[in-house]
């Protein structure tokens, strides 16, 4: 294969890492190019959603893409409601067909979209002498990728990291993913009109495979087996409200037991305002050195049954992290049963077990470290395996030391201006 297409529907993606959102998510995106991109020099990769790759400077971008092999598709094309007409609709479709480009195959991740993606084109449910009106956001981050999906039909893998985003939010998106990878195995139902022609909707049946696509978390990070048991703080949970509210079950099982922890995350302002134990987002670099003085903590699935990344961001901080019952019921984490609590009370009792012996706790510790902590998280092989395999069943990864890493830029004046 020699060019892929990428991109992130409904949302912008961040390579600069300082400009990554408190609310949690931004990671995802870049690090997934990351690992694909610099594990794959003999591959042109082509950006076809929105980002701010062309706002870096050259040695910014080969700081990030060392072999020159990433492609922008949008550059430095203004965004904003003044620009959105059916030019900016169509430009990842008329780009690659102007400059000769076909991929290969694409790697599409996908963030919250509309019920409706194309402007202009799409009648409404409830009445069909009407058309339906498009959200600007959705129009700027979306609906430049779903008019190329649509018309050219390309082939495309969909990543999924939260169960609430797949392909299934629009109805309009009506080609669909040849597969789906994301942390855990299921079958949802994309309701899609079956053309522009014909609106009428056909049920269509997607099934997603668990494939660690959280692991992303770790290509930000250095693996290290270094071990920090020094720390002050016995219990802190990391969570965000999310839709549904995760609230009752957060008041079930921690609020009601225990008046001094901190909640770190998103959550509505009539909560925060109630109860000073709700701390607020803090990006992630930042939440990462205040779990450094954590022991223990508590996960609650954005949907049941769902694996999240929460489990390896607390255990690369050193964090126990001990689980909702709904929480990875299909158990493809090797967190152990011990951690895989039935109730409030056997939570507390389990911590206090560790607490009581600080050997058992440096073992559990140690072993989860060693046991999720696999250093092919961390280089980005293990992600790059799983999605380029999916693409390719024969795929098998360049040698390295055949792609020698071009020198290092010259920065010119012009980048200061």
């Amino acid at each position: 294969m020699k060019h892929i297409g990428f991109g992130k529907l409904g949302k912008s993606v961040k390579f600069q890492r300082n400009k990554y959102s408190p609310i949690g998510g931004d990671n995802e995106a870049s690090c997934t190019l990351r690992a694909l991109a610099n594990l794959n020099p003999d591959v042109t990769f082509h950006i076809i959603g929105r980002t701010d790759y062309g706002y870096l400077n050259e040695a910014e971008q080969y700081e990030i893409f060392p072999y020159n092999n990433v492609v922008d598709v949008w550059n430095k094309r203004a965004i904003g409601p003044e620009h959105y007409n059916q030019d900016y609709y169509d430009h990842v479709k008329n780009y690659l067909k102007s400059n000769n480009i076909e991929l290969d195959y694409t790697v599409l991740m996908v963030g919250q979209v509309g019920s409706v993606t194309i402007p202009d084109r799409i009648i409404k449910v409830n009445d069909s002498t009407q058309i339906s009106t498009v959200l600007d956001m959705t129009k700027g981050y979306t609906t430049g990728i779903t008019s190329w999906l649509n018309d050219c039909k390309p082939n495309y893998v969909e990543i999924v990291n939260d169960p609430r985003y797949v392909m299934n939010q629009a109805r309009d998106i009506f080609h669909l993913p040849t597969m789906s990878l994301g942390q855990y195995d299921y079958e949802y139902i994309s309701n899609k009109i079956n053309s522009y022609e014909d609106q009428s909707r056909t049920p269509t049946p997607v099934k997603s495979v668990y494939a660690g696509m959280e692991t992303a978390f770790c290509i930000d990070y250095e693996h290290s087996t270094d071990i920090n048991t020094n720390r002050n703080t016995d219990f802190m949970v990391v969570l965000n409200e999310g839709k549904p509210s995760r609230y009752k079950m957060l008041k079930e099982w921690i609020l009601d037991h225990n008046e001094d922890v901190d909640i770190y995350g998103k959550w509505s302002d009539e909560i925060m305002e109630g109860d000073t134990r709700f701390k607020g987002s803090v990006k992630i670099d930042a939440l990462q050195e205040k779990l450094q003085d954590v022991k223990f903590t508590f996960i609650i699935p954005i949907k049941k049954g769902w694996v999240t990344s929460k489990y390896i961001e607390m255990i690369h901080a050193g964090v126990i992290p001990f689980l909702h019952p709904t929480y990875d019921e299909q158990k493809h984490t090797a967190i152990p049963n011990f951690l895989r609590v039935k109730s409030p009370q056997e939570l507390a009792e389990r911590i206090q077990i560790l607490k009581d012996d600080p050997a058992k706790y440096e073992h559990l510790l140690k072993l989860l470290q060693k046991t999720i902590l696999k250093p092919e998280y961390y280089d980005g092989t293990f992600l790059n395996n799983k999605i380029m395999t999916s693409i390719d069943p024969n795929y098998v990864a360049p040698n390295l030391e055949e792609f020698p890493i071009p020198e290092k830029p010259m920065v010119g004046l012009e980048s200061f201006f």
